[in-house]
């Protein structure tokens, strides 16, 4: 009775269950885009810093060549004009000698005249020549500063021009890359809830096949309660309802109600399946201890001992109809106490067997997953599990005393028979 859904599990897998996230990769679309566009704003942001390195290179060496020039030319006037006074002195010394010399060759003084007129003449006409030189060169020098600041801001307004260009392009970039990120992601969000809609409406019809299988074994069930031992109330039947179906568009609180709700149609889908096989194992259990349990009233009945010679002399003779309604009754009679004796019995061996299976797997943690798994049960929750596995076990050993009481029971049986047989063949 059940339906496949070919493709999609559900979320189970090997006994497992777990969470699908429905994020459709726009995620890694997202992330690769900004990526991009890090790296060309890293790449930009690079190149304009060795723009400006090489900027500052330039500006340097330049201002290191003029400097070079400036000492060089420093030098070259001190060296000119340490040889001017050089020369002026070896002049000095020069005439002081030759006056010397001729004081003493003609034995009277001589008047040497001086050449400080044509120095300072000749001085003033290298400063002259100096100052033009230096104006011409200082004229030369200022045009190509000139020239240079030109050129500089002119490459700044073109760098410039260009940051500008680039910061409108990143913008420009993100606001594109912002607006594809929100309608892809729009448009997965939809894909994924259509997704989740469709399974909901196949766990649903799932649901309700099992729901209409629980409440025939149910029905099937009611005649046994009477005579079976009823160790505790199924697990509750969850409520269940056609989903209204809506061309609405979905907002994030419909988003959240509709993947509750998806969780708790696992869940609901898992608490069927599991009743389902807990009532089959139970009918199964109940008809075998039924059976049982008339098995071994008739035995009762059929091999009760009697001592045939205090019998006969204890029996008075009575009417047939006396007789025929003195035997109902004590049969009945006993037949009933051996039954509730027996039920009792039963009850109390099934909650010892319970309660002992449950303090063996009372402090279980870890081990409960492997244990669920040799059971043949679904691990859900701690608790839970540790009650289903108790029960499992319970039964087990409960189904193990059955047999073996009904094996001394017989044994008893053909002991007392053999023994009443021997009493009957010595009278």
């Amino acid at each position: 009775m059940g339906v496949t859904i070919v493709g999609y599990n559900g979320g189970y897998g090997n006994n497992q269950r777990y969470n699908r996230q429905w994020t459709g990769g726009y995620r890694d679309r997202e992330q690769e885009r900004d990526d991009k566009v890090n790296r060309m704003y890293n790449l930009l942001s690079e190149q304009m810093e060795e723009r400006e390195q090489r900027k500052q290179e330039i500006e340097n060496k330049k201002r290191l060549e003029e400097e070079k020039k400036k000492d060089e030319e420093e030098k070259r006037a001190q060296a000119i004009k340490d040889r001017e006074q050089h020369e002026a002195r070896l002049g000095k010394i020069v005439r002081t000698s030759v006056k010397a010399v001729c004081e003493s060759a003609l034995g009277r003084k001589v008047d040497i005249p001086e050449d400080d007129e044509d120095e300072v003449s000749k001085l003033r006409r290298e400063l002259g020549e100096l100052r033009s030189k230096n104006q011409g060169e200082t004229s030369e020098q200022r045009l190509e500063a000139l020239c240079k600041e030109k050129d500089a801001l002119l490459k700044m307004k073109e760098q410039e021009g260009e940051e500008e260009r680039l910061q409108r392009e990143i913008v420009e970039l993100r606001s594109k890359n912002e607006s594809v990120k929100f309608a892809s992601g729009k448009q997965d969000e939809f894909l994924a809830l259509q997704m989740q809609v469709k399974e909901l409406g196949a766990f649903r019809d799932t649901l309700e096949e099992k729901n209409a299988e629980v409440s025939a074994l149910r029905s099937e069930n009611k005649h046994l309660k009477k005579d079976a031992v009823t160790e505790k109330n199924p697990p509750l039947e969850p409520a269940h309802g056609n989903a209204p179906s809506s061309s609405a568009m979905y907002t994030p609180k419909d988003l959240e109600a509709l993947h509750k709700a998806y969780k708790a149609a696992l869940a609901d889908k898992e608490m069927a399946l599991r009743e389902a096989e807990f009532l089959k194992e139970r009918m199964a259990s109940m008809g075998a201890a039924r059976v049982r349990l008339s098995t071994r009233n008739t035995a009762i009945r059929k091999t009760t001992p009697r001592n045939l010679k205090t019998s006969f002399k204890a029996m008075e003779v009575e009417s047939d109809d006396e007789m025929e309604g003195k035997g109902k009754e004590q049969t009945n009679e006993k037949d009933g106490d051996i039954g509730k004796d027996s039920h009792d019995q039963e009850v109390a061996k099934m909650a010892g067997f319970r309660n002992a299976r449950f303090k063996e797997v009372r402090q279980l943690k870890k081990a409960m997953e492997a244990i669920c798994t040799d059971e043949g049960i679904t691990y859900i929750k701690l608790e839970q599990s540790k009650a289903d596995v108790a029960e499992i076990r319970a039964s087990r050993d409960y189904s193990a005393w059955l047999k073996d009481r009904e094996h001394r029971e017989e044994e008893e049986h053909n002991q007392q028979y053999a023994t009443s047989n021997e009493e009957v063949d010595e009278e």
